[in-house]
């Protein structure tokens, strides 16, 4: 693991693999071995023969106050935009554009980044993005899809100014998972989470106060594959639909059995559909003249 020190404060990096650059975002409470099945599924499994078929090189960064990167050092409540520098930093490490995935927070931190640098991400690959902004200035359901998951960041907020998380940790996990999840879980795996409970927090400010809007994301060209699981919470189907109708440039893809967790619990179809989004993406680059043929 590499720690890369920008101006917003250092970060840590795995890598795995060479080849087409491949950056994957995390959800919020997890670290980047969040891709460790869905990384070894896409570097065992490489895509068929071919003058323009790719290899990987997967870069799986910690968000800012996860896993090995430090807190966010800013004085201010962090934005999307702020875990978007990654991104950022690692095009410019890198020195080339990224195909960029994000689960969840890291979908939603994936998306603020496309629409930020749309000229450093070559694809997005947005797996049930926690972009609960699109839903605060909608009709009917989409409101109530908000308040509803604006509640589960207050109770988080107010567990951590009562010094007693685990409730409402506990509470966000089973909203996402299903209920006794929590306590399925290994006491080490439960610490992790109590611990990055104030990152936690941080990221549903920053996705329910993000300003960025669908007609924003109505001018971004930039090839989208979205999956959900079949099984998954309304609103997280919900900011899918949104965003199939409004990008310009859209596939989608369900899979099936899978809940809000799907890179872990079904690593195999998420990786399958990665790795097809990707090839895709470069063998369009090098039909059209923007890449050369490998």
């Amino acid at each position: 693991m590499k720690i890369i020190n920008t101006d917003v404060g250092a970060f840590a990096v795995r890598t795995a693999g060479s080849g087409t650059p491949v950056v994957l975002l995390h959800c919020s409470g997890s670290s980047g071995s969040h891709w460790r099945h869905v990384a070894n599924t896409l570097l065992a499994d490489p895509p068929a023969a071919g003058p323009n078929r790719c290899r990987y090189h997967l870069i799986m960064p910690d968000l800012f106050g996860h896993g090995g990167s430090a807190p966010w050092p800013g004085g201010n409540p962090m934005r999307l935009a702020d875990d978007a520098t990654i991104v950022s930093s690692l095009a410019g490490f890198i020195g080339e554009p990224v195909h960029l995935v994000g689960h969840s927070y890291g979908g939603a931190v994936a998306l603020v980044a496309a629409l930020n640098r749309p000229e450093i991400i070559r694809s997005l690959t947005l797996i049930e993005p926690a972009a609960f902004f699109l839903l605060r200035n909608g009709q009917g359901s989409d409101r109530t899809f908000f308040k509803e998951i604006c509640e589960v960041g207050v109770h988080i907020a107010e567990g951590l100014a009562a010094e007693d998380v685990r409730p409402s940790v506990e509470h966000f996990v089973d909203y996402w998972s299903g209920a006794g999840t929590w306590r399925s879980l290994a006491p080490l795996a439960q610490d992790s989470l109590l611990r990055r409970a104030a990152a936690i927090s941080q990221n549903f400010t920053s996705t329910t106060s993000e300003t960025a809007t669908l007609q924003m994301v109505a001018r971004l060209n930039t090839p989208t594959l979205l999956l959900h699981g079949s099984r998954t919470r309304p609103i997280a189907r919900r900011i899918v639909e949104r965003l199939t109708q409004m990008l310009p440039d859209a596939a989608l893809n369900e899979i099936h059995g899978a809940g809000h967790m799907l890179p872990l619990t079904h690593p195999n179809p998420v990786a399958r559909a990665i790795g097809n989004h990707v090839i895709g993406r470069e063998d369009a680059a090098v039909r059209f003249g923007e890449r050369p043929a490998a």
